[in-house]
C-alpha cells in the first residue's frame, strides 16, 4: 500500500524525469540536421560567390626579372574593365553616327579589317594589344628599379577622378571600375609610359631636324570671327533644303536680297561694336543664331593650303585683310560673310603641324624598338576566359543613361 501511494506520489517526478531523459536525443538530432543544413547552405552560397567573384585571368605575362628568374604576371579580368568600358563609352557616344555609317552598331559592323573581325571583335582585339604592352612595359619598369614620384601619383589620382566623373552611378558599381582598381591601372599605366618615355629618350631623335621638314608657309594661319547666311533655302530647324536629287534649293531673289540687306545692316552695327563677337545678333536660345534673320556666327581657323573655306577668291580678300580688320559683305555661290582678321599669322598650326610630326616619329621608332628588342623577351598568353567570355559592346553599357 505504502508502495502503490509512494508510485502515485511520485507518479509526475517520474514522468517528468523519463521526459528530460528523452528531450536531449531529439534536441541532437535536430541540432544535427541544422548543422548540416546550415553547411549544405554556406556550401552552395560560397561556391556561388566563388563562381561570381573569383579572379578570372585574362592575360599571363612571363619574363625574366632583374636577377634573371622567370616571373610571371596576371592580369584579370577585373583589371580589364577600366580599358573595356573607356572603349565601350567611346564608341556607344557615336552609336547614331556609326547607326548611319555603317547601316547597324559599330559592334555588328562587318569586315572591318582584312581578317573579317566585326566592330566588337576588333575592339576586343586592340584592347587585348593594350593590356599585352602595358604589362611588358610594366614589368620592364619594375626591373629597371622605376618608381611613381609623388607628383606622378597625384596627376594618377586626378586622372582616376576625372575617369569615375565621367562614369553613371551604375557603372560606378561594376566590379573594376571602383576607385581602387582605376587607381591600381592607372598607376600602372603611368609606370608603363615612364618607362617608354625612358626609351624614346634614349633613342637619341633630332627634334630640331624633323621641325625643319615642316614648311613654314603651308600651315600659316588665318585666325577669323565671322558672321554668315546662306544663299539655300533652309527648314524650320536652320538645315539647307535639297531636291528629291539632293541638290540644294536656292533662295528666290527676293530672299536673297533680304538677307544681303540683313548681312549689311550687321556689318556696320559689328564694325561699332566693342567685341564684335557679343551683342550683334540676338540669340535667345545661345545656337549662335539671330533669332530673326539667320545670320550665324563662328570662328575659323584657315590653313594657307586650306580649300574648303569660301570660296578661293573669297580667301585670297580674306588673306589680304591687316589684323582686327572688318571685311565688307563677302559673296560667295553659297553664301554672304562678314570677315573680322583676328590674326593673320598665328603661328598655332605651324607649332602644332611641328608636335605632330615629332610625336609621330617618336612613336613609329618607339614601336620598332619595342616589336624587336623588348617585346621578344616576354611571352604574353590571352586566356581561355578572355577568348570564350568576353564580348566587347554593352559590357558597361548603362541603359537608363540612354532613357
Amino acid at each position: 500500500m505504502n508502495s502503490a501511494k509512494k508510485i502515485i506520489k511520485n507518479q509526475g517526478v517520474s514522468t517528468e524525469r523519463k521526459d528530460k531523459k528523452q528531450e536531449p536525443v531529439v534536441s541532437i538530432k535536430n541540432k544535427v540536421l541544422l548543422a548540416i543544413g546550415l553547411l549544405i547552405m554556406v556550401v552552395l552560397v560560397g561556391g556561388v560567390c566563388y563562381v561570381q567573384l573569383r579572379p578570372r585571368p585574362v592575360l599571363k605575362v612571363e619574363g625574366k626579372n632583374a636577377s634573371g628568374s622567370t616571373v610571371t604576371n596576371t592580369v584579370n579580368y577585373k583589371e580589364a574593365m577600366y580599358d573595356i568600358c573607356s572603349t565601350e563609352n567611346q564608341y556607344n557616344s557615336m552609336e547614331s553616327l556609326y547607326t548611319q555609317f555603317y547601316g547597324s552598331s559599330y559592334w555588328e559592323a562587318q569586315n572591318l579589317d582584312s581578317s573579317g573581325r566585326n566592330g566588337s571583335q576588333l575592339a576586343k582585339k586592340e584592347i587585348m594589344k593594350t593590356l599585352k604592352q602595358r604589362e611588358i612595359l610594366y614589368m620592364e619598369a619594375t626591373k629597371a628599379n622605376m618608381t611613381l614620384s609623388d607628383d606622378e601619383k597625384s596627376k594618377v589620382s586626378e586622372d582616376v577622378k576625372t575617369f569615375r566623373d565621367g562614369l553613371t552611378s551604375t557603372q560606378k558599381k561594376l566590379s573594376g571600375l571602383d576607385e581602387k582598381t582605376v587607381t591600381k591601372v592607372l598607376e600602372k599605366q603611368a609606370l608603363a609610359d615612364k618607362y617608354k618615355e625612358k626609351v624614346i629618350a634614349d633613342l637619341g631623335i633630332d627634334e630640331e631636324a624633323l621641325k625643319a621638314t615642316v614648311k613654314k608657309e603651308d600651315y600659316r594661319q588665318y585666325t577669323l570671327q565671322y558672321y554668315t547666311i546662306t544663299k539655300n533655302k533652309v527648314d524650320k530647324d536652320g538645315n539647307e533644303v535639297t531636291d528629291d536629287d539632293g541638290n540644294k534649293t536656292k533662295k528666290s531673289d527676293e530672299e536673297l536680297k533680304k538677307a544681303k540687306s540683313d548681312m549689311e545692316a550687321l556689318r556696320k552695327k559689328a564694325a561699332a561694336a566693342e567685341d564684335f563677337s557679343k551683342n550683334v545678333i540676338t540669340d535667345s536660345n545661345n545656337d549662335s543664331k539671330d533669332d530673326t534673320t539667320g545670320i550665324s556666327y563662328a570662328t575659323e581657323d584657315l590653313i594657307e593650303t586650306d580649300t574648303d573655306f569660301m570660296s578661293e577668291d573669297a580667301r585670297k580678300t580674306v588673306k589680304a585683310m591687316k589684323n582686327d580688320q572688318i571685311s565688307d559683305v563677302i559673296e560667295t555661290n553659297d553664301a554672304f560673310y562678314v570677315v573680322k582678321m583676328v590674326n593673320n599669322n598665328d603661328p598655332k598650326a605651324y607649332d602644332e603641324q611641328c608636335k605632330t610630326v615629332v610625336e609621330e616619329e617618336k612613336e613609329s621608332q618607339f614601336n620598332t624598338k619595342y616589336k624587336d628588342d623588348i617585346k621578344p623577351n616576354y611571352t604574353a598568353t590571352a586566356q581561355s576566359f578572355w577568348k570564350s567570355r568576353v564580348k566587347i559592346g554593352y559590357i558597361t553599357y548603362d541603359d537608363s543613361e540612354e532613357e
